[in-house]
């Protein structure tokens, strides 16, 4: 997956050359990346076109975790405060000069209400990894506050893949259960016989009842 990301990152290298605002949407292909926020620090994207599920130990599809690559653009101030962390913790500083964003591996386990960052990566402005760091992190869906920009970015994350499941499982490296498969079959059929009960609106049938008498 890491070379695919780094692949997908070089189609927009020569877009992000010198400084660019945490807002600049609008510089980041829209049909790989969707944006989801900008705080006045860095703007939050993952990558629609590599979320996928996870798969468990037995090649089956796990449609209780989410794998997804994520990308932040950084604006100056973030900048010269991820320099400023490197250099409290001695870390090396080679290239942070050129410092862009960076991008987060995140595997969302749906069930446990949890979210592991398995990898962070700082990325300069032609898209190269300056540092590497896995499992960095896990964050508690539960522990933080719904006005919490990580929480809505998780969430968005989360509501997109709700949106486009049968997408990500032709994208996922696995196979699909049989029981997993029977459960969205009878969730189709469900919702289309919810779809065929409800009621029209009084506009629209109105408006057939007009066409009716037209005739």
């Amino acid at each position: 997956m890491q070379k695919k990301w780094g692949a997908a990152l070089l189609v927009c290298a020569a877009l992000f050359m010198g400084t660019r605002p945490a807002s600049a949407a609008e510089e980041i292909p829209k049909h790989i990346y969707e944006w989801v926020q900008s705080t006045a620090r860095q703007g939050y994207y993952f990558n629609k076109e590599q979320i996928q599920y996870a798969s468990d130990a037995h090649g089956y599809i796990d449609l209780t975790k989410i794998v997804v690559p994520t990308l932040r653009i950084y604006d100056n101030i973030q900048i010269q405060d991820v320099v400023s962390k490197r250099r409290w913790r001695m870390l090396p500083l080679n290239g942070y000069s050129d410092l862009t964003g960076a991008a987060e591996y995140l595997l969302i386990d749906l069930r446990a209400g949890v979210v592991h960052v398995t990898a962070h990566e700082d990325l300069d402005s032609h898209w190269g990894t300056l540092s590497r760091e896995e499992n960095t992190k896990e964050l508690t869906l539960s522990s933080l506050s719904d006005r919490d920009v990580e929480k809505k970015f998780f969430d968005a994350i989360i509501n997109y893949a709700v949106g486009h499941q049968e997408e990500m499982i032709r994208r996922s490296r696995g196979i699909l259960s049989d029981a997993d498969r029977a459960a969205l079959e009878k969730k189709k059929e469900k919702l289309a016989e919810s779809a065929d009960n409800t009621p029209e609106k009084p506009a629209k049938k109105d408006k057939k009842e007009k066409k009716k008498n037209k005739k």
